[in-house]
């Protein structure tokens, strides 16, 4: 096996086949995944002088048979800086790209660690997030008497199977829970409304009219809920230029949403489609309605029976993130886990301990100071 490293654009084009290929038949693989989505990411963000491309290719008999979508990202910590080797982009789902042809998974997995670790000097810390417990290379990272003792709890991501239920009809009865349910049937005695499901290369001005009302929901937050460190995503420049160039004429960015009789929207929830999985995005609401509860929870119960009329997806992921209002709809969720390594020959790396432990024994000696 022989590895390269990708580290402009047009190698990062070149691949693109060979990309789609390993997305298409890798188990592990999720929309976070696509080369659709990295590519998107990286147009908007390779710009920034503090990302470098660093994407690792494995080949045997000059076949592709593994993909490290990675970057190196410089970290200001301001009494250092550190060059963090990362996943490229970002999203709930994060793994590396596999041929899982032929039992070469564990193979390759090798070969692109030694690439990376034969890079050593281009990088201060290796950082993996958001991989799910059931990934080859998770599993490869807890196998591994190295690597072992980087990997530590994340996250969880519940998910609600709709294949549980053989019809809408069960999970109402069985799957939904009654608050649930009243709050749909009050709000359809209340409030006229329409469900439309809309995809980006349906309507290339649904981008513009969700993040009109995600504004509008922030600023509300922020005005009336005195919620001050609300934010909105559609506010950076960065990420706004590589979501639109994502939603443009895309059928797997799909959004989900209620208007009222003006067709104005209410509510919505943006998610994206692949491999029988539907991954919430992005949700917000208008607040016209913010006075009414439980809002959400009609737009789910809405899409939930869209989804059983329409095989659009089975599976609803509600991305990462332990809140109890996702428990509401499932017991059921993904770990997610994430790995760090340090690079214990780097300078950098030396003198930010040496750093660490001085400012620990300041604290101590300010606390014994204190107790005194």
């Amino acid at each position: 096996m022989i590895t390269k490293i990708i580290e402009d654009v047009e190698g990062f084009l070149s691949i693109k086949d060979d990309w789609e290929r390993l997305e298409s038949q890798d188990s592990d693989a999720t929309y976070y995944s696509t080369f659709q989505f990295n590519y998107s990411w990286w147009l908007s963000y390779g710009g920034d002088k503090s990302n470098r491309l660093f994407i690792v290719c494995c080949y045997r008999d000059n076949k592709l048979t593994g993909i490290a979508p990675l970057m190196i990202k410089r970290i200001d910590k301001k009494i250092i800086k550190l060059d963090v080797l990362c996943f490229l982009g970002r999203g709930d789902y994060l793994s590396f790209l596999l041929d899982k042809k032929g039992n070469m998974e564990l193979k390759t997995l090798k070969a692109i660690f030694s690439a990376i670790e034969e890079h050593a000097v281009g990088w201060d810390k290796l950082e993996l997030t958001h991989m799910a417990a059931s990934t080859s290379l998770l599993y490869y990272l807890m196998r591994h008497d190295k690597y072992n003792p980087g990997v530590s709890y994340l996250t969880s991501c519940p998910q609600l199977d709709l294949g549980e239920y053989d019809t809408y009809e069960q999970f109402a009865q069985q799957g939904l829970y009654p608050r649930a349910r009243k709050s749909v049937e009050k709000f359809r005695r209340e409030v006229p409304y329409r469900l439309k499901v809309i995809t980006s290369s349906e309507d290339k001005h649904i981008y513009d009219r969700i993040s009109h009302i995600h504004k509008l929901e922030k600023d509300f937050l922020r005005t009336q809920k005195k919620r001050l460190e609300r934010r909105s995503l559609f506010d950076d420049k960065q990420n706004e230029s590589f979501l639109k160039s994502l939603f443009m004429d895309n059928e797997q960015v799909v959004t989900f949403l209620l208007e009222d009789e003006k067709g104005e929207i209410i509510v919505y929830r943006t998610c994206y489609v692949y491999k029988d999985k539907i991954h919430g995005w992005n949700t917000g609401y208008s607040p016209e309605y913010a006075h009414i509860h439980s809002i959400s929870d009609v737009l789910m119960i809405e899409m939930i029976q869209y989804l059983y009329e329409h095989p659009l997806g089975r599976v609803i992921d509600f991305g990462a993130g332990s809140y109890p209002w996702k428990f509401k709809w499932t017991s059921n969720f993904m770990v997610s886990y994430s790995f760090t390594k340090w690079n214990k020959s780097s300078k950098r790396i030396k003198r930010y301990q040496f750093l660490l432990k001085m400012k620990d024994l300041l604290q101590t000696i300010k606390g014994e100071r204190y107790a005194r």
